[in-house]
């Protein structure tokens, strides 16, 4: 039932939600990256990067929205979907995975890291996610990106600075 609903889901108003953990982030002086976990299309789960305040290479945005709806997960992961700002990295791919969510939206493609092609080359990864949408308000995500860092969303957009 989640596939169909995640192809008429307002992806937008929910990256919109994202987007208010990645200016969250920002406004502390991390990396604007903010994510939101959505259940019935009701968001269950927020988290932004805490890299520079929580002095934790492992405090990204997808890891701490995971880790605020743990319990739910455990029962409805697989029907939830995440949305991120930018293209999960490969840490943070995998929690998403070992958490049972199928359906990842995303604003900015990472082409320095492209954890896509690890969805598309990995049988494991490959049979668990369902649906992998990115493009979502991605003019937003990038300006917001860009206050942050011209360096940084370089790489993301080009792979290189």
């Amino acid at each position: 039932m989640i596939a169909k609903t995640f192809l008429i889901m307002d992806h937008e108003r929910f990256m919109k939600e994202a987007l208010k953990e990645a200016e969250a982030a920002l406004e502390r002086g991390d990396r604007p990256i903010g994510a939101v976990i959505v259940h019935e299309n009701k968001i269950i789960g927020r988290g932004s990067n805490g890299f520079a305040t929580r002095c934790s290479d492992i405090s990204h945005a997808e890891l701490n929205a995971l880790l605020s709806c743990a319990p739910q997960l455990q029962q409805y992961g697989h029907d939830c979907v995440l949305y991120t700002t930018c293209e999960p990295c490969v840490m943070c791919l995998g929690a998403i995975v070992m958490a049972n969510i199928r359906y990842i939206v995303y604003g900015i493609p990472d082409n320095y890291i492209r954890a896509r092609t690890i969805i598309e080359t990995v049988d494991y990864i490959k049979q668990r996610i369902h649906g992998y949408l990115g493009g979502i308000l991605e003019e937003e995500c990038v300006a917001l990106y860009r206050r942050f860092s011209e360096k940084e969303v370089g790489l993301c957009l080009h792979g290189r600075s």
